[in-house]
This record gives structure tokens, C-alpha cells and sequence, in this order.
């Protein structure tokens, strides 16, 4: 909504928001704010208990890893992530060749078999 306010000198327009429109923007600013506020908490208060629970799960997670990629077991945590993104884009490079091949020697078998080879 738009008022304009009359002056001896000038005309000024001011845009002035509606009461209700402030306090629905208000709402939803602490709705949002409460909201990040819990999250913090809650991931502030895990007991300790909990935390080891969670270092425990993330060690087995990191052994199963180093078992997985070829030579992870001598590598330290950075390392091993590094070598495990590398050994990714390995498998998909691999995967992708052996589309590549499988089409061919499709398509090699669909021309013997329309020539009665």
C-alpha cells in the first residue's frame, strides 16, 4: 500500500507496509530463527555417550573404506578420501569402456548374422 504525504514544499511518497504483513515477516523470522536455534542445541548436546558412539561408527566406517580401495590400509584419513575419489572416477572410466565395447561387439554380431555369418 502506498500513501503519499502533502507538503507545502514537495510531494513525498512513502511505502508503508500493512501491520499484518510486518508480523507475518516477523512470524516467520523467528519461526526460522527458533528453528536454527533447536538444530544448534541439538547437535550441541549430544551427551557423551552418544559422541563416542558416533566415533565408533565413523572408525568402522573409515576401516571398511581402507578395505575397499587397493592400498588404503597404509594411507592416513586424507589421503585415503583423496585415493578413494580417484579410484571412483577409475571404476566409471572402466564402466564406460565396457558399455563401449559390449555396443560394439553387438553391433558386430547383428552384421554376421544379416550377412549369414
Amino acid at each position: 500500500m502506498e500513501k503519499t504525504l502533502a507538503t507545502s514544499d514537495n510531494t513525498r511518497s512513502i511505502s508503508v507496509l500493512s501491520s499484518a504483513a510486518v508480523k507475518s515477516r516477523d512470524a516467520g523470522f523467528e519461526r526460522r530463527t527458533k528453528r536454527r536455534l533447536s538444530q544448534t542445541k541439538a547437535s550441541v548436546c549430544v551427551s557423551g555417550e552418544e559422541e563416542d558412539d558416533e566415533e565408533e561408527e565413523l572408525k568402522e566406517k573409515i576401516e571398511a573404506l581402507q578395505r575397499i580401495i587397493p592400498g588404503g590400509t597404509a594411507l592416513g584419513v586424507d589421503a585415503l578420501f583423496e585415493e578413494t575419489a580417484g579410484y571412483i572416477m577409475s571404476l566409471q572410466c572402466q564402466i564406460k569402456t565396457i558399455k563401449v565395447l559390449t555396443s560394439f561387439i553387438q553391433r558386430l554380431d547383428k552384421q554376421d548374422m544379416k550377412f549369414g555369418g
